[in-house]
């Protein structure tokens, strides 16, 4: 138990020491959900949060969707100065918000025989809605962290319909690529606790991987300088490994009111 407990606050340490992110959070409302979690992340520290597993192709065939037809730069724009507690809406936010389907439920095939190649091109194959996104470059992971901070923060502030419900959650989340050190801290934390499920990508369709576990597959994941990690070489450059490999998840960073 002290081991786990010391090994908790060097990851809590070291988290904050190599944070990109956001404002510091120590102001926090007497209402606020301590439960509260983002959808598909596990929690590492008070306002930090990270992907159970790498995009899928699902989360990333709706950030397409939105990019091609209804998020905007003048939408975009409008997130620093966007309404709270169900005030109405500028018509560009409207828009994107009542064409997303970001809690959409998708009914998947168990799928267990799948070879890497086969993946190469499985965007619009339902079957692999959940299996993690690949080929995707640096500049593209970092607009995908854009628009779902940005998302994410919109469905916060208009699902709740009053200012005390509201402030039960935060004000903003922040979506962004993990540091090596962060992802070396993450691995080795979830490593001893005994919660890290390494696994082939033909079982990302499963659906019953445990809850609080962090899933890997054997592909390399994007990080926030633009190389790339892998389980069992630590760090690797772009220029060695086929884009085909290269899959990302995030971190998720929340701002209280």
């Amino acid at each position: 138990m002290v081991k786990v407990t010391v090994a908790i606050c060097i990851l809590t340490m070291s988290f904050l020491s190599c944070s990109q992110a956001v404002k510091p959070t120590s102001k926090i409302n007497k209402n606020f959900n301590q439960n509260y979690i983002p959808p598909g992340t596990i929690k590492l520290v008070d306002t930090m949060f990270i992907d159970k597993q790498p995009v899928t192709n699902e989360m990333y065939k709706e950030f397409l969707r939105h990019r091609d037809y209804y998020w905007t730069t003048e939408s975009s724009k409008m997130f620093e100065t966007l309404p709270t507690h169900n005030a109405p809406l500028p018509d560009e936010i409207k828009v994107l918000q009542q064409n997303s389907y970001a809690d959409a439920v998708s009914s998947l095939l168990n799928i267990k025989d799948t070879s890497e190649v086969a993946l190469t091109n499985i965007l619009d194959n339902p079957v692999y809605a959940k299996h993690p996104i690949i080929g995707i470059d640096y500049k593209e992971a970092l607009l995908f962290c854009k628009w779902r901070s940005e998302l994410a923060t919109l469905r916060l502030n208009h699902i709740n319909k009053t200012k005390k419900s509201r402030e039960q959650f935060p004000k903003k989340l922040y979506y962004r690529l993990l540091s090596e050190s962060e992802f070396v801290n993450v691995i080795n934390h979830f490593k001893q606790i005994d919660r890290l499920k390494q696994l082939p990508v033909s079982e990302a369709g499963v659906k019953d991987h445990p809850e609080g576990y962090l899933i890997t597959f054997n592909l390399d994941e994007l990080l926030n300088d633009g190389s790339l990690f892998n389980i069992q070489s630590e760090r690797i450059k772009t220029d060695t490994l086929s884009k085909s490999k290269t899959t990302f998840r995030c971190i998720c960073e929340t701002e209280a009111w």
